[in-house]
């Protein structure tokens, strides 16, 4: 992906910090299915590469979410979409950068 602003995804966590924290646990509630520890990695990494990414905190500065929570949740996704969903009975994520 180049450095070209995209527009923050709806289904981001509302941008604030206790908004994120409400998301996350409504997810977890929905579905609490852990991603692949190789899908997690690869989300995190790629964090960690976005000039979005609070190396400090490990947070995202658009979503407030801690990232290495977030990328281990298989029903959460990146705001900028950077990485998606990953979903088990197609065992595959979209949006991944590799």
């Amino acid at each position: 992906m180049g450095n070209e602003e995209k527009e923050v995804s709806p289904d981001c966590c509302r941008r604030s910090f206790a908004a994120s924290i409400k998301d996350t646990a409504r997810r977890l509630i929905e579905d609490p299915t852990i991603a692949p520890r190789s899908v997690s990695r690869q989300r995190l990494k790629i964090c960690e590469g976005c000039d979005r990414y609070r190396e400090e905190t490990g947070q995202c500065e658009i979503c407030l979410c801690y990232m290495k929570l977030k990328t281990t949740m298989a029903n959460m996704s990146c705001p900028i979409d950077k990485w998606s969903e990953w979903h088990r009975n197609t065992n595959t994520t979209s949006n991944l950068d590799t």
